[in-house]
């Protein structure tokens, strides 16, 4: 090996691991930061015309755009994160009180009740020649679950303070993507080996999915309360207009979503002795509201997007799947930049070809 091809192997390891570096350091902080660059992008034709209404001038213009934008959008998120917390601090307490005694309180009470009564003796009747006790078989598995969830909510709670911590610093990177986006683009795209107009092309490509995903995602969380208030009116749950509203909220939270709501008035129908309305409502709950997310989704964000549906379904759930919420809306996005990058390889090569002219012995 000579010393040129020693110095270059030298120089691109030593890029590999400040590359590493960074993603160390960084990767604690990608979900603010990549929240951060996805309001940006989505609000920065605001940002623009705010920015000449006020002459220019960027900073002024940045600091008007993001606490508008805080206010607007992130606010209302916090509010509901903490109405969660509110509402986990009560579960938490009523799970410490199920994992010290094992369930035996609940399922006391549950067996208790008039109508689940009657089926639990007819059950042990056909159970009792098997010598299996209703309690000692349940009770250890609802005071493990019970101790597993428990486990999840203690971790909740300290995550608390990094949770603030993320907020703060995605107000922070949103300022300065305003503030420096485009000189922040510029000097990405010029290191990008694509001519202008496919570097205007993958601009657009980002601005379009972002776009498309989002707008998806806000029409199937409508879809998804409005079909959960549905539930609840039909179940005889007061107020559905307002929970359906809330469970439109709630749809935006990975896996547990709408079942934050319609869950709870199940097991309290259930409680109160309206099996039938509990049951119905929590299979309509599983089989529907929580469900349809999946199917109509990639639909919304398919046309607008000008992507295959399936294409938008495999992003979404992978990037779920893979980075969280964050990956929901990254997943499509990557999916597409991909399909573009390779267009404009096709079309390269397509060129390359027709410069090539006939071969020797054709035409």
């Amino acid at each position: 090996m000579d010393r040129g091809h020693f110095f270059a192997l030298l120089g691109f390891l030593a890029v590999a691991l400040m590359l590493y570096l960074v993603y160390a350091i960084v990767a604690p902080f990608l979900a603010p930061l990549g929240w951060a660059a996805v309001i940006g992008v989505l609000t920065f034709p605001l940002y623009r015309k705010l920015r000449a209404g006020v002459g220019g001038r960027e900073l002024l213009a940045a600091g008007i755009m993001t606490p508008a934008v805080v206010i607007t959008l992130v606010v209302p998120v916090v509010g509901l994160t903490f109405f969660i917390i509110q509402e986990a601090t009560l579960a938490y307490q009523f799970l410490e009180r199920v994992a010290a005694d094992g369930g035996e309180a609940v399922l006391a009470k549950i067996r208790a009740h008039h109508l689940i009564h009657p089926w639990i003796t007819r059950i042990e009747a056909y159970t009792g020649p098997l010598s299996l006790e209703i309690d000692t078989t349940f009770l250890p598995e609802v005071k493990e679950v019970a101790a597993k969830i428990l486990g999840y909510s203690k971790e909740a709670v300290k995550n608390a303070f990094l949770f603030i911590l993320k907020i703060i610093l995605m107000v922070i990177a949103l300022f300065f993507i305003y503030l420096d986006g485009e000189r922040v683009q510029r000097r990405v795209l010029a290191i990008i080996p694509l001519t202008e107009q496919h570097k205007i092309e993958l601009s657009d490509t980002v601005r379009r999915v972002l776009t498309a995903v989002m707008f998806g995602v806000f029409l199937t969380c409508l879809v998804q309360g409005a079909l959960g208030g549905i539930g609840l009116l039909v179940a005889g749950i007061p107020s559905p207009v307002l929970f359906g509203a809330i469970m439109a909220v709630c749809a935006l939270i990975p896996v547990v979503g709408t079942a934050l709501i319609w869950l709870p008035a199940a097991i309290y129908l259930l409680l109160n002795g309206q099996i039938v309305q509990g049951v119905g409502l929590m299979i309509w709950g599983f089989a529907v509201v929580s469900s349809i997310d999946n199917v109509i989704r990639p639909f919304f964000i398919s046309g607008k997007a000008k992507l295959p549906v399936l294409v938008i379904a495999i992003g979404g759930l992978g990037g779920l799947a893979s980075f969280g919420l964050l990956g929901a809306v990254i997943g499509p996005l990557v999916l597409a930049l991909f399909l573009a990058l390779f267009d404009m390889y096709q079309e390269e090569m397509a060129g390359r070809d027709d410069d090539a002219g006939p071969r020797p012995g054709e035409g």
